[in-house]
């Protein structure tokens, strides 16, 4: 199995858990000195440059994964409406820049893409990051859908857009989300019908500072594992 189908898959978090930790998900390879073992997250394989992409952040600055290049990138997908594993990621992130920053030389920078187009606005954004006391933590980028969506491809994000206000995005897409949420009958479609959630996976990518993509975690994981790995990186940068 490999890790784009895992993320499509939308597995409860435990399943996923148990799919990394004891189906040796991909074979281990790394571009620098550090040995895949002391990695706690799931090594990625191969020399893969993580996909650019040009969007909006909290403050309205137009912003690209390309002006990180030189640091390492922690990236992962939220939106600022988001009741339960948004929160979670995002506490991981706060608690990891935190740890990383009095670190010395052991800073990142975390990059944040929206997966609700028609609710995160540059203003959403913004109030986000200020109540998680991280509006000069990390960038929050935001977009038009089609920018968006382009993002989410390339890195095997897909995520269920339905409920109020969200039928417009879900037809916009290849279809999938809807047979989904036709074929359950229930469980997470029927939730997001009725609330209006986005249902999404939310890895987090660690991405060196030559710009490749090394490592990813998917939840439940421990903040110290996230801060290991980001500091391996950053010593072999």
């Amino acid at each position: 199995m490999t890790l784009a189908l895992v993320l499509r898959l939308r597995l409860p978090l435990c399943l996923i858990a148990g799919v990394i930790a004891g189906a040796g998900l991909l074979a281990l390879a790394c571009a620098g000195p550090v040995s895949p073992d002391a990695f706690k997250g799931t090594v990625l394989n191969g020399n893969n440059v993580a996909p650019d992409f040009r969007l909006t952040d909290q403050f309205g600055r137009t912003t690209s994964l390309a002006d990180f290049r030189g640091k390492v990138v922690l990236l992962t997908f939220l939106y600022t409406g988001c009741p339960d594993v948004c929160p979670v990621a995002a506490n991981h992130l706060r608690e990891a820049r935190r740890a990383l920053s009095e670190a010395s030389g052991g800073d990142a920078a975390i990059v944040v893409v929206s997966v609700d187009p028609e609710g995160d606005s540059v203003e959403a954004a913004l109030a986000y990051s200020e109540r998680w006391g991280m509006a000069e933590g990390w960038a929050y980028l935001t977009g038009e859908e089609d920018a968006l969506r382009a993002v989410w491809e390339a890195y095997y994000i897909d995520p269920y857009l339905h409920g109020p206000g969200r039928d417009r995005m879900a037809a916009a897409g290849d279809g999938h989300s809807r047979q989904a949420g036709q074929a359950s009958g229930g469980g997470a479609s029927a939730l997001a019908a009725r609330s209006g959630r986005i249902i999404h996976s939310a890895p987090i990518y660690l991405i060196d500072a030559e710009g490749v993509m090394r490592v990813a975690f998917t939840l439940p994981f421990e903040t110290a594992d996230l801060v290991n790995d980001a500091r391996l990186l950053g010593d072999s940068g």
